[in-house]
């Protein structure tokens, strides 16, 4: 009876740990694809603030992104642009309902001196719909 109890005992420790390895293998797995959605999200969101910068500002030659961030109100990025970190820097701020950067950008005053039209800024929508109506009368 004692082997009877050691072989059963030991084939549920053994189940146990296969167990705990596919459980641990399936967590990864599920963090690989979270990381790999969060990257896309983050590359498209890049996309359209520096197509807003673009359009909303002169002499715009370089737009280089630092940080990414996560707040209870949304999520935006930090960036700066031209090369000069400690006087033409921004951060873009997400937090509508499609989850998409549209034009909340907060900008150092150096850089705000390079504002195309600075009582109406295009949002990214907006851009979208004139580059849109461009294309169709071409």
């Amino acid at each position: 009876m004692t082997k009877k109890k050691i072989m059963i005992a030991t084939g549920v420790f053994i189940l146990l740990l296969l167990g705990g390895y596919k459980y641990r293998e399936h967590q990864e797995t599920k963090k690989q694809e979270q990381q790999k959605i969060e990257q896309k999200f983050w590359s498209n969101q890049k996309i359209r603030i520096e197509k807003f910068i673009r359009y909303n500002f002169n002499d715009i030659e370089s737009i280089a992104f630092t940080e990414t961030f996560k707040t209870p109100m949304g999520v935006g990025i930090h960036g700066y642009v031209n090369g000069d970190e400690k006087k033409m820097y921004f951060s873009a701020s997400i937090y509508n309902e499609q989850h998409t950067f549209e034009k909340s950008l907060s900008i150092s005053s150096k850089l705000g001196k390079f504002s195309k039209e600075p009582y109406h800024v295009f949002s990214v929508t907006e851009i979208e719909e004139i580059e849109k109506t461009k294309d169709t009368n071409n």
